[in-house]
This record gives structure tokens, C-alpha cells and sequence, in this order.
């Protein structure tokens, strides 16, 4: 069992430590993180736009869009947009 290990132990240092032809000398380095850094982006990316396209989130935008255009055409104020918008937000 330790002669296997010592023998691995060797062939990785050989394979990885020396320099393996295609990698620059030493070994695959930051190749290793780049396609989980690359599926890390793309869920992140489906989920952000599943969760844009919810109908909480698309209930919420239409009514501050109907709050910004009450606001727009005079029928409330400043202060109870800004209340309103923050009820709507849960920061109530």
C-alpha cells in the first residue's frame, strides 16, 4: 500500500510538478476553476431571470409603475409615493 502511494505520489510529481507538455510548467492551475466559475455564472444567470419573471416580481413592478404614474400626473404626493413604494418594497 505505501509502495503504491510513494509510486503515485511520484508519477503525479512527474506529470504535474515537472512541467506537463500543453500546461506552461505548472500544471493546470487556474484551468481547474474556470469551467466551475463558468457554470457558477450561467445558474447564476438562469436563476436570477426565473426569479425576475415570477409573478410576485412582476405584480410588484406594475404597481410601482402605477405609483410612478399617479405620481407623474399629480394625484399623490412625494412623501405618500415614497410610503407607498416602500410598503410595496416590504420596508415598511
Amino acid at each position: 500500500m505505501v509502495a503504491q502511494l510513494a509510486s503515485f505520489t511520484q508519477f503525479a510529481q512527474a506529470y504535474w510538478g515537472n512541467g506537463h507538455p500543453g500546461w506552461g510548467g505548472g500544471g493546470p492551475g487556474w484551468w481547474l476553476i474556470f469551467p466551475i466559475l463558468f457554470w457558477v455564472a450561467v445558474l447564476s444567470g438562469i436563476g436570477y431571470l426565473i426569479y425576475r419573471r415570477s409573478p410576485a416580481q412582476s405584480a410588484r413592478g406594475a404597481a410601482e409603475r402605477t405609483l410612478a404614474e399617479r405620481y407623474a400626473s399629480g394625484d399623490i404626493t412625494e412623501e405618500e409615493l415614497k410610503q407607498r413604494r416602500a410598503v410595496l418594497r416590504g420596508k415598511s
